[in-house]
């Protein structure tokens, strides 16, 4: 495999998610929502501004929530961006204009301001902060976000916009947030490992291999931190460092969905690094497609040509 596409063999801890900047769950935000969603930004205007007078903080933040939305769906607000990434490639795509994305973050701040605690504000501004590319002030932001936001949904909540990075191919821009958290939770095992996977797939073994062993020895029973371990061996050619924890992320893996899919990447390695195709093809068998058993064709026993 080559070494610039290894990143995609690694486990991210979290799955990415893309949170909308309105809280569904309050009757003030599906007013404006339905608004929103059907395209009338004015009328989402009207009927949000006269809450920013409102004496109750709770509605003025709504209104702010509402307003950062009505500016970004506003007219001719869209443009055309082309995004690169730590792995060479890019892509192109819509996006907002500069000026929409300033008054859009002035919105949702002033609503941080009056709710510090509604998670879907912080959450709108870390993704619109993503998406326009503001990677250096994503990573102030979630800083203060870390500080001032206090549910115990905060990590994982924070952990998604590093996976969502770390997919994109923005490698440094997840290591950059990875930073901010492991300031704000010290020897977090998901934290430590995921900055060890980043590190890897910008080729900065030795800092991989430090984050990676870290985090095994913070969670020894875990076994996406202990398969990562071993991925990472696997890729700088440590072949029986990579076996040994292999096979100690299998037998930690109580999930059967994720540990099959391990124990079939386990049976290439097996047949491409151990050279055992007789066994890989027995671990093949248990555990891959048909499609995916070629240690199979290489230990099939050669046929008796004899005759009687």
């Amino acid at each position: 495999m080559e070494r610039s596409l290894r990143w995609v063999c690694f486990i991210v801890i979290i799955t990415a998610c893309v949170p909308r900047i309105a809280d569904a769950q309050e009757p003030l935000s599906r007013q404006w929502e339905k608004l929103i969603d059907a395209s009338k930004t004015e009328e989402a205007r009207r009927l949000c501004t006269p809450w920013l007078n409102s004496p109750e903080l709770v509605k003025q933040a709504e209104a702010h929530k509402c307003l950062a939305n009505v500016v970004l769906r506003g007219k001719d607000n869209s443009i055309v961006r082309i995004e690169g990434n730590d792995v060479g490639g890019g892509e192109m795509h819509g996006g907002f204009k500069d000026e929409a994305i300033d008054e859009a973050l002035k919105h949702l701040n002033e609503a941080i301001r009056l709710a510090p605690q509604d998670l879907s504000i912080h959450q709108g501004r870390l993704h619109l902060l993503e998406i326009s590319m503001r990677h250096e002030e994503m990573a102030k932001a979630l800083d203060e976000s870390c500080t001032i936001y206090q549910g115990a949904d905060a990590l994982q909540a924070w952990l998604a916009y590093t996976a969502e990075l770390f997919e994109a191919g923005h490698h440094r821009s997840s290591i950059l947030l990875l930073n901010v958290l492991d300031k704000h939770f010290p020897n977090n095992h998901e934290v430590i490992g995921n900055l060890g996977a980043g590190y890897s797939a910008l080729k900065e073994d030795d800092k991989a291999i430090e984050y990676l062993r870290k985090a095994v020895a913070l969670a020894p029973a875990d076994p996406i931190d202990t398969w990562n371990l071993g991925r990472l061996y696997d890729y700088t050619g440590k072949i029986q460092l990579a076996d040994q924890w292999y096979q100690k992320a299998l037998s930690l893996d109580t999930d059967a969905a994720q540990r099959r899919g391990m124990a079939c990447l386990y049976a290439k390695f097996v047949e491409t690094k151990l050279h055992d195709a007789k066994r890989a093809c027995e671990l093949q068998k248990a555990s891959c497609e048909s499609s995916e058993q070629t240690a199979c064709k290489q230990a099939k026993p050669v046929a008796d040509n004899n005759h009687f």
